[in-house]
């Protein structure tokens, strides 16, 4: 999690010394009665262990180490060692006494180390609410605070929930510096009810939900691939409750049908009626005193009194104009949880200057006012490496740019248009709403809202994109470039490969970082040079394994994206990284996408232009307010798109919650077909998949003539021109045809097609359904808008 967005201060849990333990949250204060009863004294928490290891030779009395263990226990020179660096993934793990198993409310104190893992990646854990050791797997479920060795990485700590012999992680965050074997850190899990807390030296990480059927259970310390010294341990007993966890605000929408449609944003007047209008964002501007304005400069409110309204259903957007606003915001957010507003302006550094002084705040870059962007590379380069730069993902478009072609073009370099519109009428804002944007600041919401309503379900006016996963691996041997051929033949929009660097200083193709899963040869791929890599040939095909440079001219100039993925984590992969993009010039192309932490803020540092995905493993919780929370979490710590397992999901729900924030999702690797069609159903912004050529055939793109004429009483449908994912060209009917308001009277029959009753003029919407598969899941598109006249 992002360190101010949930990062609740020690004064917010009771105490706020430098170095003391986080305390128990403020118990509320209750009204004096009217007949003061004498004064109880306040309950003293107990404390069910409190153990140092002085003077043990062998493990206390109650305790216990697992049989399964990979690594060995032991107590020596007063402290504990659980030694677990005979397997990396499998664990060595030490259970407190039992007594502790009935217990539901409960406060863990632990004083530790990690010494000599065998990677960065190792870690060790503090595990609560545990079954007994009679469960069918001993100890399981319980949930786990894990600490790797590398607490700097985007997943250094962990909240997780070990159930079935599986993990399911769904709350990560850096902590602000590795563990050093020659300090000691303390680790604290506060437990009460559905809630926990959990703190490293004092700074809160992780603040979730538990499950309800999971009320009580046991202790227990455990690591992999490391030995974890504990020093000491203190259980005491949790008297108060932990508040509720900070959620996101449950916004109004526009009420459509459509997946994934755009949002909504509405500037604001005196006059200005949200209710109703399917906005779910409200457009200010702010000055240095939080006092909100209308663009016109009318007094609305404060954002003080704006953000107190516990029955507002829209999130702020707040325009900036200087550096004593953010200021002011940067205090006021001492106090007040800003984690669900969006900053606005038009100056790059000025939003930058803001995410650094309130991490938790998104921000938005407006370029609508630069007249002199247009279409070409270039301009799309500008705006992607200033929205970067800016720690944002919206961009606010210039008319110009606001196109099909343009809108796709960004997306796919994982940004988050959006467009400005003062349309007045359906057929005006149909117009914008079928360039694919993410996004509308729309003089008028309620227009858009009039259209939306009318779409059919499953309507997608912006294309899923297709990533080919290491090109196309279920036809052609992976990570070559003859897969990434197949993949983009296929009709995959990008393709996702890993890189790693020779000896000599050059970029390969590989996933693993050693060859001999994939080729006839063995070893590390980055102890080798580039001739002794290009020596290898792949096991089923024999090809060779390319470099990076090697994508690069094949797919140069094609509407193709490169994800690449920094699987390795060596430091001069980035640096070397811009050398080959300014070499082949091919940055209007290029994202990058990582597990790790350190490599995402390496390619902020660096390549502040290019665009960065962080790939995850983390569980939707199935609450959307409590998912969406820990999605922002993770996004906002790196500017960056959310890729995650999509076996972890998210639901449907959270993407659509997700959307009005300006996120986007790029789950992988869907190698299930149904599951595929769901998620495309879904307008989930791109899916990564083994099999690209699913999607070959899907109609993607329509065009119709831009007028027509209708006779009265005669069934009426439009003649459409498809293009595939291919690019292969079609033609079909319009099924269905969609008559915006102010139309002549009309019927429209189950096949989509209309007959007009009455004569006169009619703007109408030309879609097409597709089922895809068996016909278990579909899809819409529609064509621009087209006037007909009825006769």
């Amino acid at each position: 999690m992002v360190a101010a967005f949930l990062a609740i201060s020690l004064a917010a849990c009771g105490g706020d010394n430098e170095g003391s333990s986080p305390a128990d949250p403020a118990t509320p204060s209750l009204p004096t009665p009217e007949t003061p009863e004498p004064e109880q004294p306040a309950p003293v928490a107990k404390v069910y262990l409190d153990e140092s290891f002085e003077g043990l030779t062998a493990l206390p009395a109650g305790w216990s180490a697992l049989a399964a263990n990979r690594g060995t226990v032991a107590v020596r020179n007063g402290s504990l060692y659980i030694d677990g660096r005979a397997n990396d993934t499998a664990m060595t793990s030490v259970a407190l006494p039992a007594s502790l198993q009935e217990l539901s409310n409960y406060r863990i104190d632990m004083v530790f180390t990690l010494e000599s893992p065998n990677n960065t990646g190792r870690w060790g854990s503090v595990m609560y609410r545990t079954a007994s050791a009679s469960a069918t797997i001993p100890y399981d479920p319980y949930y786990q605070f894990a600490i790797r060795a590398n607490a700097t990485a985007a997943n250094g700590t962990e909240f997780a929930l070990r159930k079935g012999g599986s993990w399911a992680v769904a709350g990560t965050k850096a902590f602000s510096e590795a563990i050093d074997p020659a300090k000691t850190y303390t680790a604290t899990v506060i437990v009460h009810g559905n809630r926990v807390r959990q703190y490293l030296n004092n700074t809160l990480l992780h603040d979730m939900t538990l499950d309800a059927a999971l009320a009580k259970g046991g202790i227990g310390l455990q690591t992999a691939g490391a030995v974890m010294r504990v020093d000491s341990i203190k259980v005491s007993e949790q008297l108060t409750a932990l508040p509720d966890v900070s959620k996101v605000i449950a916004v109004q929408d526009s009420g459509t049908r459509a997946a994934m449609a755009p949002t909504l944003v509405q500037p604001m007047t005196a006059r200005t009626q949200l209710a109703g209008s399917g906005a779910s964002s409200a457009l200010f501007r702010i000055d240095s005193s939080l006092n909100l304005r209308s663009d016109s400069g009318e007094s609305l409110a404060s954002l003080a009194h704006y953000l107190a309204q516990t029955d507002r259903l829209t999130i702020p957007v707040l325009r900036i104009a200087d550096a004593a606003t953010v200021s002011a915001l940067a205090a006021f957010a001492q106090q007040n949880d800003l984690g669900d507003v969006t900053l606005l302006s038009d100056n790059v550094e000025l939003l930058a200057q803001a995410r650094k002084a309130i991490p938790a705040l998104r921000t938005a870059v407006d370029f609508s006012a630069l007249s002199s962007l247009g279409n070409t590379s270039k301009d799309i380069l500008q705006v992607v490496g200033a929205t970067n730069r800016a720690q944002a993902k919206i961009a606010v478009l210039p008319a110009a740019m606001t196109n099909r072609t343009t809108v796709a073009h960004l997306q796919r370099l994982l940004l988050t248009p959006w467009a400005v519109s003062s349309a007045a009428t359906p057929a005006a804002a149909a117009e914008v709403l079928v360039t694919g944007v993410n996004g509308v600041i729309a003089s008028d919401a309620g227009v858009y809202t009039a259209v939306l309503r009318k779409l059919p379900a499953h309507t997608l006016l912006r294309k899923p994109l297709v990533t080919g996963h290491r090109g196309m691996p279920s036809t052609t041997d992976e990570n070559t470039l003859e897969g990434a051929q197949a993949a983009v033949a296929a009709g995959a929009d990008a393709v996702e490969n890993d890189i790693y660097m020779t000896t000599d200083n050059h970029l390969v193709i590989m996933h693993d970082d050693t060859v001999d899963r994939t080729t006839t040869g063995k070893g590390r791929i980055e102890t080798m040079t580039l001739a002794e890599v290009k020596a290898l040939k792949t096991k089923v095909s024999g090809y060779t394994v390319p470099t990076l440079q090697e994508f690069f001219t094949a797919f140069k100039g094609r509407n193709v994206s490169h994800f690449i993925e920094l699987k390795s984590t060596t430091a001069g992969i980035v640096p070397l990284l811009k050398q080959e993009l300014e070499k082949a010039g091919v940055k209007d192309q290029v994202v990058a996408i990582s597990f790790s932490g350190d490599q995402l803020n390496r390619m902020a540092a660096t390549l502040p232009e290019i665009s960065t995905g962080f790939l995850n493993s983390n569980v939707d919780t199935g609450d959307v307010g409590v998912s969406l929370r820990n999605i922002l979490n993770a996004t906002q710590l790196y500017s960056s798109t959310y890729n995650p397992s999509y076996g972890s999901g998210p639901t449907q729900a959270t993407m659509e919650a997700a959307k009005h924030r300006g996120i986007t999702f790029w789950p992988w690797t869907v190698n299930k077909q149904s599951d595929f069609y769901r998620l495309y159903s879904y307008g989930t912004h791109g899916i990564t998949t083994d099999y690209a050529h699913w999607a070959k055939d899907f109609p993607v793109a329509i065009s119709a003539a831009t007028s027509a004429t209708a006779a009265v009483g005669a069934a009426f449908s439009v003649p459409l021109a498809l293009t595939s994912q291919i690019g292969a060209a079609s033609s079909g009917s319009s099924n269905p045809l969609l008559v915006l308001d102010g139309a002549p009277a009309h019927t429209v029959a189950a096949n989509g097609s209309v007959t007009f009753t009455a004569p006169g003029t009619a703007t109408v919407l030309p879609g097409y359904t597709y089922q895809m598969g068996d016909g278990t899941y579909s899809y819409t598109i529609f064509a621009r808008p087209m006037t007909v006249t009825v006769k």
